[in-house]
């Protein structure tokens, strides 16, 4: 199901499909863009973007990327939206699937705020959610996440919309600017 998109003012990202030719020249665009910024050279900051892609392909996402937000600057969130196919044949109530969906998300995230909503594409559960992400040298950082997983209509896939930032201080921010991307969800076939 081709969908669209509304990205958030100041989006730096790209959008990742099958085509590989495609996803270069994306890749090449942004690192145009940015490279000088992260002090690396077009071609070494594009070949970074390739190696990732893989990955992303292989995990759904569709669009990954960066923006700023919230009160102080420069607080930066980063946005995935990535789309998954259900394991068999989604039950016909979607709202059922909604409310199933939240509650899986309540166990697998207990202190979580979870809720679903109905969203001009259909209803969907969306979470807010805190707290920090261990890396391997003991580093510590803290992680601020608004969430929207969307059963699409068509039965078969379900978006998963998710932005988060490190700033505590950004959080109302980023949910904001996340319901904003999930409320402008469409199919392109509507649109």
């Amino acid at each position: 199901m081709p969908l669209q998109i509304d990205l958030p003012p100041g989006f730096a990202g790209m959008p990742v499909g099958g085509d590989d030719k495609l996803n270069r020249g994306h890749a090449w665009t942004v690192a145009g863009n940015l490279a000088a910024g992260a002090g690396t050279s077009v071609e070494e900051f594009g070949s970074y973007l390739m190696a990732l892609v893989p990955a992303m392909q292989a995990n759904g996402i569709r669009v990954f990327g960066k923006f700023a937000v919230g009160p102080r600057q420069p607080d930066v969130a980063t946005l995935t939206l990535g789309v998954v196919q259900w394991p068999e044949t989604a039950p016909a109530n979607p709202d059922a699937v909604v409310a199933a969906m939240a509650e899986q998300y309540r166990s697998s995230h207990p202190r979580a705020v979870v809720h679903p909503v109905r969203l001009p594409i259909g209803p969907a559960v969306v979470a807010i959610s805190g707290g920090e992400f261990h890396l391997p040298a003991g580093d510590v950082r803290a992680q601020i996440k608004a969430e929207y997983q969307i059963p699409l209509p068509d039965g078969r896939s379900v978006v998963v919309l998710s932005v988060a930032t490190a700033s505590e201080d950004a959080w109302p921010a980023v949910a904001e600017a996340t319901a904003r991307v999930a409320w402008s969800l469409r199919s392109q076939e509507n649109a």
